[in-house]
């Protein structure tokens, strides 16, 4: 497919008026380590026309202890700026944000070691507002291998149990980082539709994180989506240029449909210095088997969205298409797994 990649001013004009006059602008991943980042990240995402924002906490490696700690400080640090931000805990909740005109944030986690073997962990921690979760962070835990795993395993006994409580008390079952197999096991046996919330296209950019065309297909026919990722490395383009990351988002609309696409860029540009320290940290663990830099260049931007929405445009995609990924796609699988009930806020412990 040719792509339009020119972008005017007039255009630019036509993608922002888009954006402004959509519900539902979300990034589905956003790791939040406090004493790293500065609350005027949020504030340009805000700017920038984002609605909601996943973040996850306790980045790496995370404890059960430690992540309930984590919500509470994330809910004091959002209350000097109650005018523009807000957390939610359920779609009720983003909606009121939205009507407000606030930045709604919500949480994930991306491993299931912090749940070890008690699977009630999972309703409180989603009661908490942990709407999804990874089952596995690149390597092997008690429920499945990661994607960096040689062997590929798939998911054990306990991954197995895991899926069905996570649907059972309404969890988004997120297979980002995940094996292969793994990957496509959970999609399988999960009653509710998986995501990959922050993944790049294999054919794309061959990397150990990005996903094949069998992956896209198996968590489109159950109903998910996949969140186009924004880092450089993972895209095959170390300025993470907005014509690249459509290139991964327009892959998988030509596979499976726009209604399956959406974003999860993971981290923003100016934030280069964090991934060279984890690439020292896991170095071994991490190793990419197809040659590539695990965590090289820079990241898709907030203030990027403008002209990522113009290039859709320019390229023929229709409002509905945009709006679906822009948000409403992940909109739609929230509102499947959250189902009508809308659960009472669980205590910080």
């Amino acid at each position: 497919m040719s792509i339009t990649q020119s972008v005017s001013t007039e255009a630019l004009d036509r993608a922002r008026s888009l954006i402004q006059s959509s519900r539902d602008v979300w990034d589905m991943t956003l790791p939040w380590v406090e004493q790293y980042w500065d609350i005027e990240v949020l504030r340009r995402y805000h700017q920038s026309g984002y609605s909601f924002i996943s973040l996850t906490i306790q980045d790496m490696p995370a404890s059960y202890e430690g992540v309930i700690r984590e919500v509470g400080r994330f809910q004091v640090l959002c209350e000097p700026h109650a005018d523009w931000l807000c957390f939610a805990a359920n779609l009720a909740e983003v909606d009121a944000g939205y009507r407000e005109g606030k930045l709604v944030l919500g949480l994930n986690v991306q491993d299931t070691e912090l749940v070890h073997e008690d699977l009630s962990r999972l309703q409180n921690l989603k009661d908490l507002g942990v709407r999804h979760m990874l089952l596995a962070y690149q390597t092997r835990n008690r429920a499945a291998d990661g994607c960096a795993e040689p062997a590929d395993a798939g998911l054990s006994l306990f991954g197995r149990e895991l899926v069905r409580e996570m649907n059972r008390v309404g969890m988004v079952v997120d297979v980002s980082h995940m094996g292969r197999r793994s990957s496509l096991e959970a999609i399988e046996i999960s009653e509710t539709p998986a995501i990959f919330s922050h993944s790049g296209v294999f054919a794309q950019c061959r990397h150990i994180r990005n996903i094949d065309d069998d992956q896209i297909r198996a968590c489109a026919e159950r109903g998910g989506a996949v969140g186009v990722v924004g880092i450089g490395a993972f895209l095959g383009d170390p300025a993470a240029k907005s014509e690249t990351v459509f290139r991964h988002i327009d892959h998988i609309a030509q596979l499976v449909g726009p209604e399956h696409a959406g974003i999860g860029t993971d981290y923003i540009e100016d934030l280069e210095w964090t991934w060279q320290g984890i690439q020292s940290a896991r170095e071994t663990a991490w190793r990419d088997p197809f040659g590539t830099q695990l965590y090289e260049g820079v990241a898709f931007a907030p203030e990027q969205l403008v002209e990522l929405v113009a290039i859709m445009q320019a390229n023929g995609y229709g409002e509905r298409a945009i709006q679906g990924i822009l948000g409403g796609n992940f909109r739609r699988i929230y509102q499947l797994v959250e189902g009508d009930q809308v659960p009472a806020r669980a205590e910080v412990g």
